[in-house]
């Protein structure tokens, strides 16, 4: 065999490890809708896709943020929906709340799986904080609220499986307890697919790195410990000495654990430890999560220079790549740090779904 031909077959055993949607469409504004107490609430309309899910973002007038979530299928069918601000202001009121219903009825949505609400707010709030279920006469029910107080921000985050009226409350502890308690035990998984491709710059070197990535969260909450596995095949194609040679690589981790929590923006001034800093401030997630994908394979090498060929079965190199997962309304960021290639992002989408 040609001696350049060994040493470019040489180079495919080289360390290789990984190296180795849908938004709604805001329709306009629908006429005020009459509230059973109170003055009419001004309304918004957007149109949202079952199979693809979105989210919808509000500012209310007292300087918090809502956004309401609806995860690939959870939406029964699609949906055009109407969204006002109910202005209520009072002592134990952290903010307004919100009405959604589907255009044309007094009723929410049907949905198959949970949708979310998140609140967010630019100052840290007592953790008695919570979501709430607005009823008739000022009364509330309790809904079962994750909240995260950090660097001068409060996120308020509740799934739901029916849309009425929403807002927040300080309510007592006890209260909080006896929702979560309360809570029926739940059917449905949150799961996370990410099933994308990158084209990476390296020199010389065409590669190509394609991602089957799946982890599953079985508490009913969307916020938590996910386990799951990633799959890697590695194109590496490179021209040189007159001949060419392919590496191709497949590579995996089938035990990928970390844990997703709501994402709480960083106040101003304070530098970003979240690998985060590329993202526009509006694409900044509600969820966010880390971890590290221990990667191992094999694959073959072939060369080819004038007449001359042949190919070797190559192991690549074990590898640790750190990553982040970032959720976005339905949509999933997994950016991953990969040893001797840098930062490499691919995206997928986050959805319930039955047991």
């Amino acid at each position: 065999m040609n001696k350049n031909l060994l040493t470019w077959l040489a180079l495919g055993s080289m360390a290789m490890s990984l190296v180795g949607c849908g938004q709604p469409k805001q329709l306009g504004s629908g006429l005020p809708q009459p509230e059973e107490e109170g003055p009419p609430i001004p309304k918004q309309e957007f149109s949202v896709k079952s199979q693809e899910g979105g989210s919808i973002a509000l500012k209310q007038s007292d300087g918090s943020r809502v956004k309401i979530i609806f995860p690939q299928g959870a939406l029964a069918n699609d949906a055009d929906i109407e969204v006002g601000e109910r202005t209520e202001r009072g002592p134990d009121i952290a903010s307004s709340g919100f009405s959604l219903n589907q255009k044309g009825s007094d009723q929410g949505p049907t949905l198959k799986y949970p949708a979310l609400i998140v609140f967010g707010f630019d100052k840290e709030l007592d953790k008695n904080v919570s979501v709430v279920r607005l009823k008739n006469g000022g009364a509330y029910d309790v809904i079962p609220t994750r909240v995260s107080v950090k660097n001068g921000k409060t996120s308020l985050v509740a799934q739901v499986d029916h849309f009425s009226d929403y807002g927040t409350r300080y309510i007592d502890p006890a209260a909080g307890e006896r929702a979560k308690q309360d809570q029926k035990p739940s059917d449905f998984n949150w799961v996370i697919y990410v099933k994308d491709s990158a084209n990476v710059d390296a020199g010389s070197m065409q590669r190509k790195i394609t991602l089957d990535f799946k982890a599953v969260n079985a508490s009913g909450d969307i916020g938590g410990a996910y386990t799951g596995y990633a799959h890697a095949t590695t194109n590496n194609d490179m021209e040189a000495m007159g001949g060419k040679m392919d590496a191709d690589f497949q590579i995996k981790d089938d035990n990928v654990t970390f844990e997703v929590a709501p994402y709480v923006e960083l106040a101003d001034l304070v530098e970003r430890d979240d690998g985060l800093a590329n993202l526009e401030p509006e694409k900044l997630p509600d969820f966010f999560g880390n971890g590290v994908m221990h990667m191992s394979g094999s694959g073959v090498a072939t060369g080819r220079i004038g007449a001359y060929g042949g190919s070797r079965d190559v192991k690549a190199e074990d590898s640790s790549d750190p990553f982040t997962v970032a959720v976005t309304g339905p949509l999933v960021r997994l950016s991953v740090n990969i040893t001797g290639v840098g930062m490499v992002y691919f995206d997928g989408y986050i959805r319930g779904e039955g047991r």
